[in-house]
């Protein structure tokens, strides 16, 4: 016997063992109507003109969609997807008969693979655990409640704060602005001149750059039913008042003002935590280093995970970095989703 031989005995096997195992457990009649629809449309007489076409579309995969049973029939929803081999016309294998001549191989039957179907993206209610800081959206209703009164106390002592020189400076203290509902916050270095001038964190060319981020992330659906734009995520920034010119924050600066946003995160006990740009990511993953060797790792930050990518004003100007924040945010969405 030759090794095509061996092959196709191999196969018929394969599929004969797969078709009793599927008619035992009372799947045999759904393949059976897909292979029966399968060859009614290859008998069917195609017109001289269409026959190229044809010929090129058999070389295709045909992927048959069976009806998802109910719950009640208590089946996984299955596709069935028959590679069938070429037209007849097609054929060119030849193989030796036992009298020594030479002739066509017959087309063996389609194979059949049998491909689980996704099943719909699970919805975040489904994937939370209880356990899992701190639960389900239902949960978090709770807890983001009881979070406005610590946030709106952190804000009155932020715009009070007189603790360092940047108060002397600043037009208006920049507490943070959002919700603990959904559990995930963007923590950013400072307020910049736009900021100063309205109170609110990430107005500015940036901010806007992170409102199109995350419009981009509740577009492409990356964590499905959770509504995603400013209102439903927490944003602060780890200093409060604007440093003169923009400059980095100074060592002094952060040690005084850092305890707001860990009150702040208290009181969120957010999901996870997105640190963007170099000084909230060394803050609170507690190691020095370049956002491109932090990014791309989960860290944890009191029970919450936390991630690192570029801050928007980094990508601003360097455009380069937009596609690795990209691919940061849809690590995000995973983590968010995953226990």
């Amino acid at each position: 016997m030759t090794d095509d031989h061996r092959d196709l005995a191999e196969i018929a096997r394969a599929t004969r063992r797969y078709l009793e195992r599927e008619r035992a457990a009372g799947r045999g009649d759904l393949i059976a109507d897909a292979v029966a629809k399968t060859k009614t449309k290859a008998k069917t007489p195609a017109r001289e003109d269409a026959k190229a076409p044809a010929r090129e579309s058999a070389k295709a995969p045909i992927k048959v969609q069976i009806r998802p049973p109910s719950q009640e029939e208590g089946r996984e929803p299955l596709a069935v997807r028959l590679e069938p081999f070429p037209a007849p016309g097609n054929v060119t294998a030849k193989r030796t008969n036992l009298f020594g001549e030479e002739e066509a191989m017959p087309a063996p039957a389609p194979v059949i693979e049998v491909i689980e179907v996704a099943k719909t993206a699970p919805s975040p209610l489904d994937v939370f655990d209880d356990d899992l800081n701190p639960g389900g959206l239902d949960a978090r209703k709770t807890l983001a409640a009881d979070a406005i009164a610590v946030l709106d106390q952190v804000a009155a002592e932020v715009c009070a704060c007189t603790q360092c020189g940047l108060c002397d400076t600043r037009t208006k203290a920049v507490p943070g602005v959002g919700t603990a509902r959904s559990g995930i916050v963007f923590v950013g270095e400072a307020p910049g001149a736009d900021e100063d001038r309205l109170g609110e964190p990430f107005v500015g060319r940036a901010g806007q750059l992170l409102d199109k981020i995350i419009k981009a992330m509740d577009e492409a659906q990356l964590i499905p039913n959770l509504p995603l734009d400013r209102s439903t995520v927490y944003i602060c920034n780890v200093l409060k008042c604007r440093p003169p010119e923009n400059r980095n924050p100074l060592p002094h600066e952060i040690e005084v003002c850092s305890p707001y946003l860990k009150r702040q995160l208290v009181a969120i006990q957010p999901r996870i935590i997105c640190c963007l740009g170099k000084f909230a990511a060394e803050l609170l993953v507690g190691v020095k280093g370049t956002i491109g060797g932090l990014r791309g790792k989960v860290y944890r930050y009191q029970g919450a995970k936390l991630i690192v990518t570029y801050h928007p004003a980094a990508c601003l100007r360097n455009p380069a970095y937009k596609r690795p924040v990209w691919e940061d945010m849809q690590l995000l969405a995973r983590e968010y989703l995953s226990d």
